[in-house]
Parts: C-alpha cells; structure tokens; sequence
C-alpha cells in the first residue's frame, strides 16, 4: 500500500519518492518532491510553467523511531512570466513545510525552541543530541533570539521591581503581569524615565504594585498618574526589620549582657521539675576577639569623614568598604570587636545528665560515655573525658558549668522576633522579648512601636496607621524616625499596601525564575537572550 505523505507526515502537495535508512549516518533519508504542477512566485504571486532547472534541498526533520530524520525535496527553478514582476528566476517555496533558505523543517525549530527555552545552548545541544536530533549550540541561541515576542495584551494589575545583572553595582527592572502570573518584560535599568516611557507605551494599567524605592513611585506617576500604586506589605516589614536592627545594633554589647542567660531553665530527666540555672560565666559567653589595628584605624577614618559631612556613599568609596557596612559603623561609638561564635556540642543535650551523675560520685568517664551512648549520643567518648577534666578534684560543677543556652540571640533573631505576631514566639522567645524591653526606655518604645506597625500590617487595618506616625516621629528612635518619615513620604501607597490583596509576592518568584536561567547561563547572556528567553518560557 502506498503512503500518503499527507497522512504520514501531515504535508500537503508533497509526493513521496523513497523512503530508506542510511546504516553509515544512521539516518533515514526520505525524498519528496511537489505533486503542484505550476508552482506560484513568491514575489507576484502568478502561476508559473516556465522551468529553468532543479535542485536537490536537504532538511533535517523531527526523528523517527529513534534515529535522525532527513528530508531531501526536489526544487524547481522557474521563469516567472509576469512582465510587470520584478523576479524573473525563483526556487519553489514549500511554506508548510519550512522556511526560505532554512535546512530545518518548521516542527523541529519548534522543538529546538522549546529545548533553546529550557535548557539554553549547551544543555539544549546535549539534550538534543539523545533525542536524536543534533544541533550547534549557537543554532539553538539564534532560534531563541528569533521568536517573534509574544503578541501585546493589555495589562490592568502590573508588578514591578528590581534585579540584579551584578549585584550591588548594575540592575535592571522586572514588569509582570499579576492577573496572568506571566513576565511582561524587562528593562535594562531601574530609572523613573524607563518605566514611565514603557507605561505610556501600554496604556490601560490601573494597578501598580511595586516596593518601596522611589523611583519606581516616580516612574508609575509620570506614565500612568491614574493608576493605583501598591506598596508591598513584606518590603514594608522588611523595612521595619532594618530600622529595628539599627536601632540595637548599637546597644549589642548591652543587649548580649542582658539576655545571655534568658531562657527556660532546662527540666530535670526523672523528675520533669525545673533545674536551678546555673550560674553564667562571662567567658562561656560568645567571647570578643582584639580588634585588628587596620579594623580600628578605619573605624575611626569613616568616623572622621561622617563628621566632616561626607555622604554614606562617598565614605564607601574613599575607604573601600561596602555602603552597609560604612553605615553600620557610623552607628556606632566604639569600634566593635570581632566575636568568636560559639559552635554548638552534640554533648550539650547530654551535660546535665552527667553533672548529675558526676556529682553522686562518678567521674570515669568511659563508664559515663556507655551511659549516654544508650542514650543517643553519637559522639566520642574523648568529649566526655574533655567535659569532665575541669572538674576533677574541684568538687560539684554547677558553678563551673556554662548556661543551658549559651550564646545570647543576634540582633537579626530578635528584629525578626519583634516582626512576628506574639502567637508564633515560645517561651524561650518570649522571655527575649520581656527582657529586651525592660533592658532601657528606648528599647521599650521601640518593642511597643515596632509589635504595633507589624499588627497595623497583618491585620489589614490602616486606621491606626496615622497615629503609629505621630508616635513613632516622636519617639526620637533615629532609624524609626526615618522609617516613618518614608512612610509618610508615600503614605498613600502604604495604606493601599495594607488594604489591597495584591502584593509583589508573584514579581519576587519571578525574580527567582529569571536569576535561575540567568545561572544557568553562567551569566553571560545579554539582556536580549535573557529577554527572550523569560518571554518565551511564559506563555
């Protein structure tokens, strides 16, 4: 029975010839040839009888049970015999089947693609390569770069923000489409005039979420001013969480001091009653190394330059040192000393089991070691020994034994306690929280302002917001201070923030998707193969 390429392959107008598999190339190669008896110019469009000559063209197709499939076509050369026609010689056209001069059937650009799309250049070469369908590398970048972008649809809820090409030096912007959960495009900087010119550009946005920088507010006013901007909740906490950390970070001294023993005293095994607290030796405490003479003698210099008027940025350069870390020693009174972080032991579980059964007389520490393996520990019986040594001959060890929580929390655990709802903290957590407001009157009335903000946020209710304003201006908390005064500076996108359902969340996940194929491009894509390719993988 023949076959019907139109069944076969689903082309129309094509006759096949033979269809044989080549066992040197391990292919198979399968020859066509137009059934059409005129073929039409591509130019007039007029029926052409008139032949000039033909030509065998090979297109490598889509494989077939597992080998590579090529397609050679017979093409005729024709006399196009429209006098007014300005071609006098053309090649069949075969537009179902592949482009003009491609050597690429149309269905398999597709697949190389969506390949292209997924995996990139290398990965999609190699990818293709199993699946019987080998291609340059540079092949699969050329087909992205040529997709036609996606057809424009008009956006009502659009999402915005930032990301990085290198962080803390070059940025572009993120436009998402919030209602289709799809990238819209990306620009290749984070100025007003960028984002207010692609507004224009698509006129019928009526939302605009976005965070808390200033341009961004600047560019949604001038190419969209009746659109609604939204302020996103989780960059409003996330501020608030900055001022907090800047508010203790000079107080860590006094804060390590105050909340070194804080905590639940641990149960006693047998009896489930609490234990005495031991008492807190400074030096089980995180200890304080001696500040480096480099350290101290550039703590002093960017005290100096702050003093003389100098900006935050200025500093950074002229020292050398990011723009954080300048701003976190101007906070600061004294240069602060580098802390050995405590690492946790897999004995400490097991300590006051073997105070316990040191102080009733049993200091072998083998014996204690086969005690507490039954018990769980995985470790050595040399810990053991090494706990133990300190206290032979010196009698009890309670007052010599660390606290059952030896390292106080970082000022980054407590702003982030600060944030949570009282609900989420434990005992343990809590008992920071109480500490840390009786620690002095300004670490209260930030405690107070902070809990309150974070409830304005979660609850869904601005009406309080105002009066938190007012209170936090006057607290005369200088991070706090700030923070209200940029509340107040685009108030009413916060209060929309607060009340609206939507949110930057999707923009943020996107941002995720674009760096993961950004890496996975080790990247060295420019923002036209980065583009494409975000585009293409959206719809």
């Amino acid at each position: 029975m023949a076959l019907d390429p139109e069944q076969v392959f689903g082309i129309c107008g094509l006759k096949l010839d033979t269809a044989v598999f080549d066992d040197a190339r391990q292919c198979w190669v399968i020859e066509l040839r137009s059934m059409a008896a005129e073929p039409p110019c591509p130019t007039c469009g007029q029926l052409a009888s008139r032949r000039h000559s033909a030509y065998w063209r090979t297109l490598a197709d889509v494989p077939c049970a597992g080998h590579q499939t090529l397609w050679r076509l017979v093409v005729r050369r024709q006399f196009c015999q429209n006098a007014t026609c300005s071609q006098r010689i053309f090649a069949e056209r075969f537009p179902l089947l592949a482009l003009p001069f491609a050597r690429t059937t149309t269905r398999l650009i597709d697949v190389f693609r969506s390949l292209a799309v997924s995996a990139g250049g290398r990965g999609g070469a190699r990818l293709a390569l199993c699946l019987a369908m080998p291609v340059d590398r540079k092949k699969l970048l050329r087909i992205v770069r040529q997709t036609p972008p996606p057809a424009a649809t008009s956006v009502r809820v659009l999402g915005i923000d930032d990301w990085a090409f290198r962080k803390g030096l070059t940025y572009g912007t993120i436009l998402v489409d919030l209602e289709a959960h799809q990238i819209v495009d990306l620009l290749p900087d984070r100025r007003a005039e960028s984002v207010a010119e692609w507004l224009r550009e698509h006129p019928g946005v009526q939302i605009i979420t976005r965070d808390r920088a200033s341009v961004y507010a600047d560019g949604a006013r001038q190419g969209a001013p009746n659109a609604v901007q939204v302020a996103d909740r989780w960059h409003l906490l996330k501020n608030l969480k900055d001022a907090v950390q800047a508010t203790l970070l000079p107080w860590q001294t006094e804060v390590r001091q105050s909340l070194g023993g804080a905590g639940a005293p641990p149960a006693d095994t047998e009896t489930g009653t609490p234990r005495p607290p031991f008492a807190a030796a400074p030096e089980h405490l995180a200890p304080c190394l001696p500040i480096p003479e480099h350290t101290q003698l550039q703590f002093d210099r960017i005290q100096a330059l702050r003093r003389a008027g100098s900006t935050l940025q200025t500093i950074a350069t002229d020292v050398g040192r990011s723009r954080n870390t300048v701003r976190k020693y101007v906070a600061l009174d004294t240069c602060p000393a580098p802390q050995r972080r405590a690492r946790p032991s897999q004995l400490e579980p097991f300590k006051p089991y073997l105070m316990e059964r040191f102080e009733r007389g049993c200091d072998n520490a083998r014996v204690l070691w086969e005690e507490v393996r039954l018990q769980g520990y995985a470790g050595g019986a040399t810990m053991v020994r090494s706990f133990l040594a300190p206290f032979r001959g010196q009698g009890t060890p309670q007052a010599h034994c660390p606290p059952s929580r030896a390292r106080p929390p970082s000022i980054r655990t407590l702003s982030c306690l600060l944030i949570q709802g009282p609900e989420l903290r434990n005992v343990e957590e809590q008992c920071w929280v109480e500490q840390l407001t009786a620690m002095r009157s300004e670490a209260g009335t930030m405690v107070l302002l902070t809990q309150q903000f974070a409830a304005i946020v979660r609850r869904g209710e601005p009406q309080g917001l105002g009066t938190w304003l007012q209170a936090a201006t006057e607290s005369g908390i200088a991070a706090l201070m700030s923070f209200a005064k940029g509340v107040w500076n685009d108030l009413a996108a916060v209060r929309e923030g607060i009340v609206q359902a939507w949110s930057n969340g999707p923009v943020e996940g996107h941002i995720n998707k674009l760096k993961t194929v950004k890496r996975q491009m080790y990247g060295r894509a420019k923002l036209d193969l980065l583009r494409a390719r975000l585009l293409a993988g959206s719809t």
